[in-house]
């Protein structure tokens, strides 16, 4: 009887005990992993508005004898001079803020017309040993890290020490360690349009 009893409350502790490692393997006992968050451009592009420098096209049509396209890039104030219009200050808006009031402004002297304001993409690239190699929309609050996130994250054979940034005109080029600024945010920085990322092999 007692070699029975010992039995089931054998049976009974592996059961536990089995039960308790089912629990823990699905929790992390060191904390999360500082890894980054790999976000959708779509997530990133919503929150696009013009800046200094980018080149802006306003067509207006739906009346007869239409204006020509005006294309005009902004200047370091953050305005354009329209026609009609004249000074206008566009920095800081998106396109269809734009659009909307210039749909208003332009009420004085057409009726039923349509406002269209387009502008040139800014794109940053990110090459090299990243999941999602490739060009990606542009917005003002970009840095290296959202970038990079942008690019899926760093692939299996990334080398974070040697990571290089330059600029779309060549002036610029600096050498990163990435993994200083995942231990350290405080050492993340701005990436501008036209910004090349590239992530060596180790």
């Amino acid at each position: 009887m007692n070699s029975l009893k010992l039995i089931k409350k054998g049976l009974v502790f592996l059961t536990l005990l089995v039960a308790a490692v089912s629990l823990l393997s699905g929790c992390d006992l060191f904390g999360p992993k500082n890894e980054p968050t790999v976000l959708p451009p779509s997530a990133l592009q919503a929150t696009d508005t013009l800046q200094a420098n980018d080149v802006v096209t306003v067509i207006i049509s739906n009346i007869p004898k239409p204006p020509d396209p005006h294309q005009e890039r902004i200047r370091e104030d953050g305005t354009i001079t329209l026609p009609l219009v004249g000074q206008y200050e566009a920095q800081g808006k998106t396109q269809s803020q734009v659009q909307k009031e210039l749909t208003e402004l332009y009420g004085k002297y057409y009726r039923g017309h349509v406002v269209t304001v387009s502008s040139e993409a800014r794109y940053f690239y990110v090459t090299g040993e990243v999941k999602m190699p490739g060009k990606s929309a542009y917005i003002p609050s970009m840095t290296f890290s959202r970038a990079i996130a942008v690019a899926g994250g760093y692939s299996t054979f990334a080398s974070k020490t040697r990571v290089r940034v330059t600029s779309a005109d060549g002036k610029y080029s600096r050498r990163v360690n990435a993994r200083d600024i995942e231990r350290d945010s405080s050492k993340d920085f701005p990436i501008m349009p036209g910004d090349i990322i590239d992530v060596p092999k180790r």
